[in-house]
């Protein structure tokens, strides 16, 4: 196991804590993934180390504030973690998987994804980039004997809330997930070769009515002709 975090003193702890009870060796790689020389050390090791044969890409922020309310280095900052580095990693992990015929590569977006609407645009616009990309992923990698999953989690009880300077304990307990919780339903979607698993979704057939309604749009998306809808009628 190999982890990737900023902070190398909590990374060593909880190396550590998994060698201790469950006897696997443990890698750990202190990195800022909001620099790209960083960034780089990590996709040199997806593409040199043949062992590696699980991805699981759970970098991520949030913004303390809403959208207009953050400065442009803050904007640039998410940007490169979530969006930037997320991508790269990504997609360095799904050229190595490519050429070995195996792997798996694990995305953790949100379901703010599916609802812009709510919070800020730039943390859930990122998310939407990263169930878009891990969509592409697998389209492209399926034959190549590489599953990608996207994992779109709700609130889940996690340090990123104190981070970003929001208070979890002011939602309703009943909208809170334990992250032990959401991490076995995702291990049980992967094992069930979901491309998009949402935990708290009681209702399957939701999601499968939204992908249907989006894959039915595909064929009248890109036409020669502006739609009747659009037409300016001539003045009689």
């Amino acid at each position: 196991m190999i982890l990737v975090a900023r902070n190398g003193a909590q990374l060593e702890e909880r190396a550590a804590k998994l060698r201790a009870d469950h006897g696997v060796a443990v890698d750990v790689i202190a990195a800022d993934l909001t620099n790209g020389d960083e960034v780089t050390r990590i996709e040199q090791r997806l593409i040199d180390d043949g062992a590696i044969t699980l991805f699981v890409n759970n970098a991520g922020m949030s913004l303390n504030g809403g959208t207009l309310e953050n400065s442009a280095s803050e904007i640039q900052t998410i940007i490169a973690l979530n969006i930037t580095a997320a991508a790269r990693l990504g997609i360095a992990a799904g050229k190595a998987f490519g050429a070995r015929g195996k792997g798996r590569i694990v995305n953790i977006a949100s379901v703010l994804a599916l609802v812009p609407e709510m919070f800020e645009g730039v943390y859930s616009g990122s998310k939407a980039f990263l169930l878009n990309l891990s969509l592409s992923l697998a389209n492209g990698l399926r034959e190549q004997g590489v599953q990608v999953q996207a994992v779109l989690p709700g609130a889940t009880r996690t340090e990123i809330w104190e981070r970003s300077g929001k208070d979890i304990d002011a939602f309703p307990a009943e909208m809170v997930m334990d992250a032990g919780d959401l991490v076995d339903a995702a291990l049980l979607g992967l094992d069930r070769g979901e491309e998009v698993t949402i935990p708290p979704l009681a209702d399957e057939g939701q999601w499968q009515a939204y992908q249907a309604a989006r894959l039915a749009m595909g064929p009248g998306l890109s036409r020669r002709d502006v739609a009747e809808r659009y037409r300016v009628s001539e003045a009689v």
